[in-house]
């Protein structure tokens, strides 16, 4: 395909994206008035304001110096500019639309990416393609987070981001790192940037850890190296320097993207504000319960006592964590055990690959380390993983078509049963509960709370 036609395919796609929204929007239903937080958000960076109308964002603002600030990346305001050309805008929610949107370009991603492997290693079992494929459909990220809301949005968007990353990535590992990957890794790393800081700092790290390597690789002919890698690095440096002028706006200091200490909601939980300044935002000692929440969620079960399990841990160091209990270990067993495979691999035999590999999940698993000892444990933040999980699951791939170790097909074929099944529980759970701190749903069990919750009590 030339360029005129892609350009010409990507321009309808977008159009239709466009129509699409507009016309969920237009559907009648009640619209909460956080949802149109990014409307005002994007009205206000025209006329060069960094607030948002108070009357949307409400308590998840941030009062300073008389103005209310959002804490969230302008990117999704800014995804709404073309909904501009539409009457009455200010007062339509785009946010379903915009998930869809989201949803369905992470989606087509991580399609692509493993035809991108299936095309270039024709070894790769079919079983485990086949596989993967349904995986990348029907569970994990495709099917757990479906709540659509502001929130969600968000998330959703740095997980596209996330995916194109380690798009570009992968098709490095298996045609070679040129400038167009670099200038993709550049593009999405400073997008995640304005979405969602944690997710950008990630990619980031794993773009600075790609060039480290290739410097280093390269140093016979390190000014041809950088001369290749100039435009990303600018790139991506134009994309900080607007990055910090959004927190110089909002904050009065360019590396800080949110001052808790403005919080909105710290008036109805003034608890926050003594862990935070005891024990700070992110805390390594938060990480065993971190684990928990993410891989074995007990802390939902009740002990002897009557309390629940590690309540006297969770209450000392957690703000709030989140419903519904879920476990990696269920909903993405198959990611799991492959990113082991490409672990291993790594480490028993040397490749040409393995540097940049080892370099590029190292860095996307910072956002996961820095999930594992937040503050707050959300449900929604476990999209933050993905892209390490989704990177080293299609490193697996590359290797068991390259002759490594793979999975048999009937082991296959129950990890991604076992995906599919919990992640499309897990989701359901996810669009009956409600948001907020756990421990404070669950008084009378973590069971009763989901029969009432599905109607069945």
């Amino acid at each position: 395909m030339t360029a005129a036609p892609r350009l010409l395919r990507i321009a309808g796609l977008a159009l239709v994206a466009i129509l699409g929204t507009y016309a969920i929007a237009l559907i009648p239903r009640e619209v909460h008035p956080l949802e149109l937080t990014f409307n005002s958000m994007l009205d206000h960076l025209l006329r060069g304001r960094f607030d948002v109308y108070p009357g949307t964002v409400g308590r998840e603002g941030f009062t300073l110096h008389g103005q209310v600030m959002a804490y969230w990346g302008p990117l999704p305001a800014l995804l709404r500019l073309p909904m501009m050309v539409f009457p009455g805008w200010h007062m339509l929610d785009f946010t379903i639309g915009s998930c869809l949107v989201a949803l369905a370009g992470m989606i087509a991603t991580k399609l692509w990416t493993l035809r991108l492997i299936r095309r270039e290693l024709p070894g790769l079992p079919a079983w485990l393609g086949r596989a993967m494929a349904v995986v990348l459909v029907l569970a994990g990220a495709q099917t757990c987070f479906l709540r659509f809301s502001l929130y969600q949005e968000v998330c959703l968007w740095a997980a596209l981001w996330g995916a194109l990353f380690v798009a570009a990535a992968i098709h490095a590992q298996l045609r070679g790192l040129g400038r167009g990957a670099l200038l993709v890794m550049a593009l999405v790393a400073g997008l995640a940037m304005l979405t969602r800081v944690s997710l950008g700092i990630g990619l980031v790290a794993a773009f600075g850890g790609v060039l480290l390597v290739e410097a280093v690789r390269r140093r016979a002919d390190l000014r041809g190296w950088l001369a290749a890698a100039g435009l990303p690095v600018l790139l991506l440096a134009l994309f900080g320097l607007v990055t910090a002028g959004v927190n110089i706006g909002r904050w009065g200091n360019p590396f800080t993207f949110a001052d808790y200490h403005h919080y909105n909601y710290n008036a109805w939980y003034p608890d926050r504000m003594v862990r935070m300044a005891e024990q700070g935002l992110f805390n390594l000692q938060r990480v065993p319960f971190g684990l928990v929440y993410y891989f074995a969620p007990i802390w939902v079960l009740r002990g002897a006592d009557g309390q629940l399990l590690l309540e006297a841990t969770r209450s000392k160091w957690i703000d709030a964590a989140e419903l519904p209990p879920s476990s990696f270990l269920l909903t993405d067993p198959l990611l799991l055990v492959l990113g082991a495979l490409a672990i291993l691999g790594w480490a028993r035999h040397a490749s040409a690959d393995r540097a940049r590999g080892i370099a590029v999940a190292l860095g996307l698993a910072i956002p996961a380390g820095l999930m594992l000892c937040a503050v707050s444990m959300n449900f929604r933040y476990r999209l933050d993983f993905y892209p390490l999980f989704e990177f080293l699951a299609f490193s697996g791939l590359i290797l068991a078509g390259r002759g490594g170790a793979t999975i048999g097909p009937r082991w296959t074929g129950a990890l991604a049963t076992v995906s599919v099944l919990a992640s499309l529980l897990v989701g359901a759970a996810y669009l009956v509960g409600r948001l907020g701190p756990g421990q404070l749903l669950i008084g009378d069990g973590i069971g009763a709370y989901y029969l009432q919750a599905f109607g069945l009590r």
